[in-house]
């Protein structure tokens, strides 16, 4: 009896399950709810509570640093402003990316390293908009996660890079994201594009620092 040949196609890791529909069931929920499709109170007004709940402030994040204190409440915003949007045109657009990306990155990382490294680049991302954004602007969306996964996927690359021509394919993606982004930036103004670039930056620091094997590195060392 033949082996029957194995899918081209190979299902996507857990962990990119889990970011994909997260995303995809926050605005399911949120656009149902501006739509009237949901009846409930105030469901019209779901995705502003939604962006003043999980967005991340400037101010709010002073007012932490200058009081010394980090309610819980608060410190969930810098992974949680990664999972709402501005509408579901944004979020389909980051849960194209992140299935793409994710995919690759999971394959080689495992789901709970990556979720890992997602978080803690997403937060830096975050905390560096805190730094230098204006006090009354508010940073969400996924596009953080997207350029940390960026980050994730050239120092995972750099890792197999067998010479010059191959590292520099390597960190082709995220140049190109990073350069697109400035670009955007200088049209559209803000400084959301701080969040990216850090994210982006601590995707690839963390990758190099926790991927497999370090313990074993360590003890060799």
């Amino acid at each position: 009896m033949n082996t029957p040949p194995a899918p081209i196609v190979q299902p996507l890791p857990w962990g990119v399950w889990l970011l994909v529909l997260a995303i995809a069931a926050v605005e399911l929920v949120l656009w149902a709810g501006a739509h009237g499709l949901v009846n409930a109170a105030g469901a019209a007004d779901w995705r502003a509570q939604a962006l003043a709940w999980a967005g991340v402030n400037p101010a709010l994040q002073d007012w932490m640093i200058d009081s010394a204190q980090a309610p819980a409440r608060h410190l969930l915003r810098y992974v949680a402003f990664g999972f709402v949007h501005m509408g579901p045109v944004q979020a389909l657009l980051v849960v194209v990316i992140i299935a793409a990306l994710g995919k690759y990155c999971a394959e080689r990382l495992g789901s709970v390293r990556l979720l890992l490294i997602l978080a803690l680049a997403q937060a830096a991302g975050g905390a560096g908009f805190g730094m230098a954004g204006d006090a009354a602007a508010w940073l969400v969306g996924g596009y953080p996660m997207i350029f940390a996964l960026a980050g994730i996927y050239a120092a995972l690359v750099r890792d197999t890079a067998s010479d010059r021509r191959a590292l520099m394919l390597a960190l082709a993606l995220p140049l190109v994201l990073l350069v697109a982004r400035l670009f955007l930036a200088t049209i559209m103004g803000g400084m959301d594009w701080i969040a990216d670039v850090v994210a982006c930056a601590a995707g690839f620091a963390l990758t190099r620092a926790l991927r497999p094997g370090l313990l074993i590195r360590l003890r060799r060392r």
